[in-house]
């Protein structure tokens, strides 16, 4: 008996453990990603036909929870067929896009609004049931322009989406189906509430000087260059001669704090900042807190927003917002757009994380 108790807090243990972790996987020319409620978000890619240039992306959805289908089936593309003739390109874009599998014509997509595509029902169940074998050929075809969608690395990621849901070895898998029933899976885990704390509502912030910072943060220089997790060492605070001047600035957050934002890291195409809550009653019991640092980041009424680019074409991005709850800033929001394949800002939107905002 007490063995069998053990075992069942150890699952539940490891279970809650994995279930309130995000997950991100790649692997070939698909990449997956899993929120903190367990919603799994897959993306394939490929390339146009006839040049090797050209990227498209197919961006599927599964739910946690039994009998939840994979729905989605949402397709875009870049083109770069006739960038030097927009009258030809501005043509090709207003013709139909057609599925085509193994030569055999499945019909135009549905056009949705953004430049954005989305699958029928019977297209898409004909898309998964041949992306688990290989040697099947899938193209989108539109005018004269042909993409192809890759298959390698799909099995991969599917099975990743299959066993961050415990859907492995039950009736719903995808890669490795068993006799379970649905009630053996994963029950979607609710978003986290975050109770947004009262904040004044003004952008307005003032440039400070370091030794104004200093007179309001006296272990600032020490906490600058050594905060954990800080990593401020593109500045020299006690240089004179520098390249880069270090800017500080000073926000209101609420009738009881500010916010410090001080020039932390530069890099070849990002920066950072890093910032601190000020108390403005100083007491041993309101102490200076490091919140973090954050790269092209924004603060606005009670929110800080971070967006990091992934490398320096910014065609990957990853996206994070932290709220102030009147106690902390809380991690609230982060999305990926996954990986870089040459989408002009990123591909999609993929959820890290999502909380509900009160």
């Amino acid at each position: 008996m007490f063995y069998r108790v053990l075992v069942g807090l150890l699952f539940l243990c490891v279970y809650s453990v994995h279930a309130n972790a995000s997950v991100e996987f790649h692997h070939a020319d698909w990449h997956i990603t899993c929120d903190n409620t367990l919603t799994c978000r897959v993306a394939g890619f490929g390339r146009e036909v006839d040049d090797g240039e050209s990227p498209i992306s197919i961006l599927l959805e599964r739910k946690a929870g039994a009998d939840q289908p994979i729905t989605g089936g949402y397709f875009k593309y870049e083109s770069y067929k006739y960038e030097d003739d927009d009258k030809k390109e501005q043509i090709l874009k207003n013709q139909p896009i057609n599925l085509v599998i193994n030569n055999k014509d499945l019909g135009t997509l549905t056009k949705k609004p953004n430049s954005i595509y989305q699958l029928k029902p019977h297209q898409l169940s004909a898309l998964l049931k041949v992306l688990k074998k290989t040697d099947n050929e899938i193209i989108f075809k539109q005018g004269d322009r042909y993409w192809e969608l890759f298959d390698k690395g799909y099995n991969a990621v599917m099975l990743k989406m299959d066993e961050v849901q415990g859907r492995i070895g039950t009736i719903g898998a995808i890669i490795k189906p068993g006799k379970k029933n649905e009630n053996h899976v994963y029950k979607p885990i609710p978003a986290p509430v975050i109770k947004k704390g009262a904040v004044i509502k003004s952008d307005e912030r003032k440039n400070l000087t370091l030794e104004e910072v200093v007179a309001i943060f006296p272990e600032f220089k020490t906490r600058y260059s050594d905060e954990k997790e800080a990593d401020c060492f593109s500045y020299d605070l006690d240089e004179e001669e520098v390249n880069f001047k270090p800017q500080f600035y000073l926000y209101k957050l609420d009738k009881h704090n500010d916010l410090l934002e001080a020039s932390c890291l530069t890099g070849a195409y990002n920066f950072s900042d890093a910032y601190w809550v000020i108390p403005k009653k100083k007491t041993n019991n309101n102490k200076i807190n490091y919140v973090g640092t954050y790269v092209f980041p924004e603060y606005s009424n009670g929110v800080i927003k971070s967006n990091s680019k992934g490398r320096g074409l910014g065609d990957c991005w990853l996206y994070e917002e932290l709220t102030w709850d009147g106690y902390k800033f809380v991690p609230s929001a982060e999305n990926t757009t996954g990986s870089c394949n040459g989408f002009a800002g990123g591909t999609w939107r993929l959820p890290l994380r999502v909380t509900q905002v009160k």
